[in-house]
């Protein structure tokens, strides 16, 4: 399978989610909504999490997205409009800090952080897209 990380197709990745969670996953081309499916792990050993080849596509018409995603449960470190710093443990359980772009909302985020909650943070291409939970 083909990743496909050029800024066009970054753009509506990230598009597909808005920044309320709302109206998330919806198609581009048709309006539907879209499932996001992981495939294969990939083998990355400078990544402590697992991340798989997926597949976003829609549930009505033939739209679909190659895609690298993982989840990361974890605490907001720090964070700014466009980037987030988590807080979180690798698979030997030593402390990890990662640092991603974002596109979620800058309320939620300081609620977060505010709180010290663990949250699971869906990462798609390398951008914290949605928080799960």
């Amino acid at each position: 399978m083909e990743m496909v990380y050029n800024k066009k197709n970054m753009d509506v990745i990230a598009n597909l989610w808005d920044r309320t969670g709302e109206n998330s996953m919806v198609c581009p081309k048709c309006g539907s909504k879209m499932i996001l499916i992981q495939l294969d792990p990939i083998q990355d050993y400078q990544n402590p999490y697992v991340a798989y080849d997926s597949i976003i596509e829609c549930t009505k018409c033939e739209y679909e997205i190659k895609t690298e995603s993982f989840t990361i449960l974890g605490s907001v470190k720090s964070f700014d409009l466009k980037e987030i710093e988590i807080a979180s443990w690798s698979p030997s359980g030593s402390r990890v800090i990662s640092c991603y772009e974002h596109i979620l909302d800058y309320s939620l985020l300081k609620k977060l952080k505010d709180s010290g909650e663990l949250k699971e943070f869906l990462v798609v291409n390398k951008q914290v897209v949605q928080i799960i939970g």
